[in-house]
């Protein structure tokens, strides 16, 4: 089973961004290298950044090392549990998608990378990332230094939405005082087991 989730977490995860979360957090980025995962706390109803939550994974922070793998992954089984994992692909996403929406889903094929969420339909499902098509143009990150392609949402003139497809730096952990620190390698996957 665990591996079964490191081959979806390696093969199937590309940065990512959900459009269910960018409009819920409109007119906001998080640009903080502490925080900056943009997320919606439910029980508030409003946006946050918050840190990646394998930085903090039963008292330790998980680092991925090896050049064949080099981005932190999570996603969270059916039960709610975090799984923190390796990837070749970079990689975006949200806590309240993947935990509080759609637990145990997970994105496994080539061309639809990104878990979102369907709010009429009241459904998770994978889809293509949104910045592969802003009207015809297809947006990409080449620097090796901002390689996670992160899609948000500007508030436009009239009320309407401005995407915005931006490249933004690998996710690590900013070194804190006594941190521990759990290096894991590409073909490792980390859960609650740790």
């Amino acid at each position: 089973m665990y591996r079964a989730l490191l081959m979806a977490l390696s093969m199937g995860a590309a940065s990512a961004s959900s459009l269910h979360l960018a409009q819920l957090c409109r007119g906001r980025t998080c640009n903080h290298a502490a925080w900056p995962l943009m997320d919606f706390a439910s029980g508030e109803q409003k946006c946050r950044c918050n840190a990646h939550p394998c930085w903090n994974h039963n008292g330790a922070g998980i680092k991925c090392v090896g050049l064949d793998a080099p981005f932190l992954t999570f996603a969270y089984d059916a039960a709610g549990k975090l799984k923190c994992g390796c990837s070749a692909q970079p990689f975006y996403s949200s806590t309240y998608v993947a935990k509080e929406l759609c637990p145990g889903h997970r994105c496994e094929e080539r061309g639809r990378p990104v878990l979102d969420y369907d709010e009429s339909e009241g459904g998770c499902f994978c889809r293509a990332h949104p910045c592969h098509d802003v009207n015809g143009t297809r947006h990409e990150c080449k620097d090796p230094r901002f390689p996670i392609l992160r899609y948000r949402e500007d508030e436009a003139a009239g009320g309407e939405s401005a995407p915005v497809c931006e490249c933004v730096a690998k996710l690590e952990q900013p070194r804190l005082r006594n941190a521990k620190l759990k290096i894991v390698e590409p073909a490792t996957l980390v859960g609650n087991e740790m």
